[in-house]
Parts: structure tokens; sequence; C-alpha cells
């Protein structure tokens, strides 16, 4: 195939008919051999797929709505939005989706072997040998959505740009397993983010509009909007409410304020408001999530067992 990729037989797109407009890419071999499938899938509440057991390894990222992945007999792992799950090829597992009326994740598909013998020194049949979970990883959105990207737009030097993509996250998902308290998610390459970034996390209690931060980090509204999605992977008003949520775990887990102190020391005008922002950014209703941080034998595990 010609390494410029352009004709539009490389790969096939299935789109979801009705109101879940997710869709999958299939025969991506074609494009780069150690790349099987990739897309976005949208599931209604409560959704309960029907076990899988891949011959190929998995990586998801949950944008919208929450579920628990379940292996076999082993305890299921609960996932919320900015959560990425890494499982390895023939581990046969199903996933049940939460009440929430949205669901959305990010997948890929690939052969991992290929890229560990491309990349020796980054020890990936080591570190990725079994299931992992990590969460609160929003900057590995980014990284999903550049593989799609890539995969999805004819375009020079297509195979090269789809390898990169896809070894990039690979690097990222392991940096976030190996070293978590390392990963710079909130430092930017360029001075306003990481000044935007320096603001909503320490000021978060005010409304902030996009045409206000412009003015305090000194560019265009719309081009805090664009650099902000590029290298934060998410909007403004998305990571404000993320570090609001993250306030509050704190304040629900370690303080005796009521919820509606909280909501308001959080950023938030009304319980209603924070109720509902708390458990699309968390999964948990913020009066669950205290009860849950009261019994720690409640809590979510972060890892699973290695693989007998």
């Amino acid at each position: 195939m010609s390494e410029k990729g352009y004709s539009p037989t490389d790969i096939q797109i299935q789109r979801a008919t009705g109101p879940l407009l997710g869709f999958k890419v299939l025969k991506l071999d074609q494009l780069l051999p150690e790349l099987f499938e990739l897309g976005e899938r949208r599931e209604a509440a409560n959704h309960r797929s029907a076990p899988a057991v891949p011959t190929y390894s998995t990586a998801c990222y949950v944008v919208e709505g929450t579920n628990r992945i379940v292996f076999d007999s082993a305890p299921g792992v609960a996932l919320k939005p900015g959560s990425v799950a890494f499982i390895p090829s023939r581990r046969n597992y199903w996933q049940q989706y939460g009440p929430e009326p949205k669901h959305r994740v990010l997948w890929v598909g690939f052969e991992l072997g290929t890229i560990a013998a491309r990349h020796p020194e980054w020890n990936l049949a080591q570190s990725l040998e079994r299931v992992h979970f990590t969460h609160d990883s929003t900057h590995l959105e980014r990284y999903f959505l550049q593989i799609i990207r890539e995969a999805t737009t004819p375009s020079i030097h297509r195979t090269s740009g789809l390898r990169l993509a896809l070894d990039t996250l690979l690097l990222e998902i392991v940096r976030d397993i190996v070293e978590p308290s390392k990963i710079s998610s909130l430092i930017s390459i360029h001075p306003a983010i990481s000044k935007a970034l320096g603001i909503l996390e320490t000021r978060f209690k005010k409304n902030w509009t996009l045409v206000e931060l412009a003015e305090e980090v000194g560019i265009s509204r719309s081009r805090l909007s664009e650099l902000f999605n590029l290298e934060v992977g998410c909007s403004v008003h998305k990571f404000l409410n993320r570090v609001r949520v993250r306030q509050a775990e704190a304040l629900l887990s370690q303080s005796n304020l009521s919820i509606g102190e909280i909501a308001l020391d959080c950023g938030f005008a009304t319980i209603q408001h924070f109720s509902r922002i708390f458990k699309e950014v968390n999964g948990h209703a913020p009066i669950s999530f205290r009860r849950r941080s009261e019994y720690p034998g409640l809590r979510e595990p972060r890892l699973l067992s290695k693989a007998s």
C-alpha cells in the first residue's frame, strides 16, 4: 500500500444506527498490521455487554457515564469518566453500564507484542502483562482521539502517523501505571494553558467564562478553547467541574460539613447542580461517596490481581 494511504477502501467504518451514534473502524491491519480495530462505543443506561475474549490487547477510555468490567470470577472494577482500562489478549470479560442516560467509551485493539518488539526499552511485556486500571487520567483522552483521527482521516504519511499515535498511547499508559505521581497532566507546553490550569486549580469557586479566563491568560477566547482542548483533552468547563469535584471528594471524606456547605464551598450555586455534576464525574452521588469513604471496604479496587 502507498505510504500516502488515500484509498477509501483501506479500512471499514461501521456506524451504529438509532439514537446511540457510536462507530467501529475495522480492517486497520491493512494500514498497520499490529492495529486491529478502534472506535467509540455509546450505550444506553444499564446495558450489559455480551462476554468477549479478544485475541488482541484492548485499551479503553471512559468519556461519559460509568461502567463495571468483570473478569471471570474476579471482582469487577468500576470505571468513571477519566478512567482508563488496559486488558491483555485472551481475557474473558463483560461490561455492565451504570444508570446514567449517556455512556461513551473510546477503545483501541492492538497486538502488544509487535509494539513491545519495536520498543524493547519500554518493557511493555512486563508492565502490561496483566489487567490494569487507572483513574483521573483525563490527560490520556487526547491520545485516544489522536489514533481515531489518524485512522479515519485520509492524509499523507497516514501509516506513519497511525503508528506514532499508537506507540505514544502505549507509552503514556505505561507511564500512568509505573509512575502515576509523575504524570504531568497539568503541565502544558504553552504558557497560557499552564497559567489557565493554575487559575482553575486554585480559584475554582469562581464561575469562569472563556472570555474572562482568556483575558486573564492573555490570549483570545477562540485560541484558548482550541489549545485547552488539544493539550488538556477537554473543555475549560469540564475541567473546572473535575477540579471542583476533586475538592468535594476531599471534603466529603475528611470533613463533617453538610452536602450543602460543601456544594457552596466548591463553587456550586445549588445542591441539585452539585449532585448532578458530582455523579457525572465521580459515578456516585455525594451522599453515596461519603458513605463509601466511611466504610473503606466498599471502595472500588484500582488494580486486579495478576491472572492465574
